[in-house]
């Protein structure tokens, strides 16, 4: 009986394991759009807020209506300077890298453009699957990995804890530096002046 149990016991170890490892590859390989070695934020940022609010145990869908907002926000702070910054770009196309899924009264194409209010109406969601949003709920310490494999990157280490802080995730960072007066023109150094495309694959 013993032995039968600690059978099971080592199956269901492994097949986490296994799908730890499947997930730390999707979130090691999300599709991005590059310019000469740029690579666009969105994602990443979108990423990382959805880590926060799993971390704090909130609903894993998210409306489009806050997506909109928040990750505009946090475009605003931590990628380079552009005449506007588009929400809807990352949170649709994120569906297509396999952790990511979207509803609405209707269905909507996630290869195709649609413009916010359209979004709206349909009172879009998107969010983790179920099965990434099972996995990562079960365990913190993949939350925390996969946050720092997202921060690594596609970011420099000095903007790391600030970016933590506006998403709400708490990683024991202690020690490292935090905001100061200069932080915007290190952005901007990090990105070296260059706009990303509004139009993110």
């Amino acid at each position: 009986m013993k032995k039968s149990v600690n059978k099971v016991f080592f199956l269901i170890l492994w097949r986490f394991k296994m799908e730890s490892e499947e997930l730390k590859t999707i979130f090691s390989n999300i599709n991005l759009w590059k310019r000469n070695g740029e690579r666009a934020p969105h994602k990443p940022l979108l990423l990382l807020y959805t880590l926060g609010r799993l971390d704090r145990k909130q609903p894993r869908m998210i409306a489009y209506s806050e997506v909109k907002e928040n990750l505009k926000h946090l475009l605003m702070e931590f990628g380079p300077p552009r005449r506007s910054y588009v929400s809807r770009y990352p949170f649709l196309r994120l569906s297509n890298d396999g952790s990511w899924e979207i509803t609405g009264k209707n269905k909507i194409d996630t290869k195709r453009d649609w413009s916010d209010n359209i979004l709206l109406v349909n009172d879009t969601h998107g969010g983790f699957t179920e099965e990434v949003y099972s996995l990562l709920s079960k365990d913190r310490r993949l939350i925390r990995e996969f946050a720092n494999i997202i921060l690594e990157q596609n970011f420099p280490e000095t903007m790391h804890e600030d970016i933590l802080n506006e998403v709400g995730l708490d990683l024991d960072l202690a020690g490292k530096p935090s905001r100061n007066p200069q932080f915007r023109e290190r952005i901007l150094m990090a990105y070296e002046y260059k706009c990303a495309s509004a139009a993110l694959m």
